[in-house]
């Protein structure tokens, strides 16, 4: 080989480097692409400056997959985005901060390792990342399925199954259509997210769960809602830590093997791209001109959001297709038990184990894993099949507070729908302002609680908000009859 050669020869070997990807890689790009769609769907969070950096970090992080730098980078700045925004998150986004957690640390469990000599940082985080990430995502499906057991899940009036399944339709909830159907789609979502997570859970059956758990999440992202979507997109994200090696790899060179074509037709590629999202912006202007409103937007985004995803599963699907041809279906799903990995970083695993807990034993209700479940465990009484209210060692959903007047505009709107709040959010509320008044039945009678200049008249309640508590618990308001379909 001459010298040219050799030379030609390497710099289309540090070309094609550049778009190959290991299995932290192909990891790394997926799970920023699917932040990017977390950071689009934080509208009820401030875009403020450290809204810009994660945003800034997040792109990189999806340009240059392979930079342990630039995905730590934004792991940090994640975390540090959900803590300043603690505790109005919903549930995806603390199953992101928490393999996010993870997964820095195990990259810093590498970085110790690599400066003793002892392995290469990226292998060694993805070996140290991959068990308890998986965990993780089990545990969150065995629970979202258990808080679907309950009597208002099946209740086609208000159960989440039929809400769902009548917006997907475009159909009223209490139409035939959706009455008819409600009672087989909640049963088939209670089983099927118990199911993911067993079968997942277990080598044998994995090369059963991921086809099935693609297709699962493909059909719940057709429902027009940002928030069933991101979810779809976090764990179809995380299905690539459950694929064997070969998939990964097949995955990974078709992901490269695009690219690269993509990156041989730049200025095609831009053009084409620039020109599609005009039309596209021009068509969605004139369609929300016309009805008056911006659905045309969040349909358009939620479709746009949707066809990602439909890309996404096709890559797996055909990544499988590869080795099942030449192994058989079994050889699609990696052969790790479950219990590989970091014993340090499973620690995080039973914390969401535990927060999966926390309503059943009389601790938060937001964020605990229940989304879209119709789950009821205040005032001492459950819906639940069960899991009985005796269980419950913590008084943080008893003593519900009713709002009768009030000049605090967010207190009044609960007050306006009828609902009751924990004392432990009456709480919060009175510890936010420093000037209310507010007539409530609470503390065991009707009460005038009067605060001014930050001094409580009249009356000094016993807290049991706190702010630290207040960062890691949140609970919602309480419906007066049946629990309506809510995140």
């Amino acid at each position: 080989m001459t010298r040219l050669s050799r030379s030609t020869f390497a710099v289309a070997d540090v070309r094609t480097q550049g778009l190959s990807f290991d299995r932290l890689s192909l990891f790394t790009m997926l799970w920023a692409g699917q932040g990017l769609i977390q950071l689009l769907t934080y509208e009820y969070f401030p875009h403020d400056a450290l809204f810009g950096l994660l945003l800034v970090a997040t792109l990189a992080t999806i340009v240059l997959p392979h930079r342990t730098p630039a995905l730590a980078t934004m792991l940090v700045l994640n975390l540090a985005y959900s803590w300043a925004h603690l505790p109005y998150q919903v549930n995806h986004h603390l199953l992101e901060d928490c393999i996010n957690l993870i997964l820095l640390g195990a990259l810093a469990i590498a970085w110790l390792r690599r400066r003793r000599g002892r392995a290469d940082t990226r292998s060694a985080a993805y070996e140290a990342f991959a068990g308890p990430a998986r965990g993780a995502l089990v545990v969150v499906y065995v629970w979202s399925g258990i808080a679907k057991a309950n009597t208002d899940f099946f209740d086609p009036m208000v159960g989440c199954a039929a809400t769902l399944l009548g917006t997907a339709l475009h159909a009223e909830q209490g139409s035939a259509v959706v009455a008819g159907l409600a009672t087989p789609a909640a049963a088939a979502a209670l089983v099927t997210e118990i199911g993911l997570g067993l079968l997942l859970a277990f080598r044998r059956t994995r090369f059963l769960a991921i086809p099935t758990g693609l297709l699962f999440h493909l059909s719940l992202a057709m429902v027009p809602i940002a928030a069933i979507q991101a979810f779809s997109y976090i764990a179809i994200a995380m299905y690539v830590l459950f694929l064997s090696p070969e998939v990964a790899t097949a995955a990974g060179d078709l992901i490269g093997s695009s690219l690269r074509r993509l990156r041989h037709h730049l200025i095609a590629t831009v053009a084409s791209g620039a020109a599609a999202v005009g039309l596209l912006v021009v068509a969605v202007t004139l369609a929300s001109r016309a009805v008056g409103s911006d659905d045309a937007f969040t349909y358009a985004r939620v479709g746009l959001w949707f066809l990602g995803l439909v890309v996404l599963v096709v890559v797996y699907f055909r990544s499988m297709l590869v080795v099942v041809r030449r192994e058989g279906p079994r050889a699609i799903a990696v052969s790790d038990p479950l219990f590989t990995g970091s014993r340090v970083l499973w620690v995080v695993t039973l914390l969401v184990l535990v927060n999966g807990s926390l309503p059943y034993l009389g601790f938060k209700t937001q964020t605990s894993f229940t989304m879209f479940s119709n789950l009821w465990t205040e005032d001492g009484r459950t819906n639940h099949w069960f899991i009985s209210p005796t269980l419950q060692i913590g008084d943080y959903q008893g003593d519900l507070v009713e709002i009768i007047e009030t000049d605090d505009p967010e207190l009044a709107e609960v007050a306006a729908v009828g609902h009751s709040l924990t004392r432990f959010e009456f709480e919060r509320a009175l510890s936010a302002t420093d000037d209310i008044s507010v007539v409530c039945r609470c503390y065991g009678q009707i009460r005038r609680i009067e605060k001014v200049d930050g001094e409580f008249t009249g009356y000094q309640p016993r807290f049991s908000y706190t702010p630290f508590l207040g960062r890691v618990m949140s609970f919602r308001t309480v419906p007066d009859g049946k629990v309506a379909c809510t995140q």
